[in-house]
């Protein structure tokens, strides 16, 4: 889904996975977050507002709705303050930095994977490999596709 949001100079590409196992509302928040890491998009970027977002991607506005008030819960999204409505990329130093909690639930995510991948013969090395081929790559990837 292709979108443009207020003042944008690109488009806003989200994709969902309808049949998979992660919530839509997971997915929308996931991908803005992996375009804001990737530097696609931009501080100061003001998003499609919720209701514009849901009707593009066909779903019902509070899925968008919970997506945008996760962001903005976890400090990736703030609410315009300038007599526009709308959600906006905040700057980079008032980005959300890593706390003890996303710590804990990263260990906890690592942790089953890590359990998973022993239990099928993976290596720590080839775990290892995974992991920073992820961080290097993948995140750059989504992010390209959401602009």
């Amino acid at each position: 889904m292709e979108l443009h949001g207020e003042g944008a100079e690109h488009m806003l590409y989200i994709e969902l996975e309808l049949q998979g196992e992660v919530p839509m509302h997971e997915q929308i928040a996931q991908q803005i977050i992996a375009g804001i890491a990737s530097g696609t998009i931009q501080p100061g970027k003001t998003l499609p507002s919720a209701r514009k977002l849901a009707l593009a991607l066909r779903v019902k506005s509070q899925v968008v709705n919970k997506a945008y008030h996760t962001l903005l819960t976890e400090g990736f999204l703030q609410e315009r303050y300038d007599g526009r409505l709308g959600v906006l990329v905040p700057s980079l130093a008032e980005m959300p930095r890593v706390t003890e909690g996303y710590m804990n639930r990263l260990q906890k995510q690592l942790q089953s994977l890590a359990a998973e991948g022993r239990a099928r013969g993976m290596t720590e090395a080839e775990f290892s490999r995974a992991c920073i081929k992820i961080y290097r790559s993948d995140l750059t990837r989504m992010g390209d596709a959401l602009e």
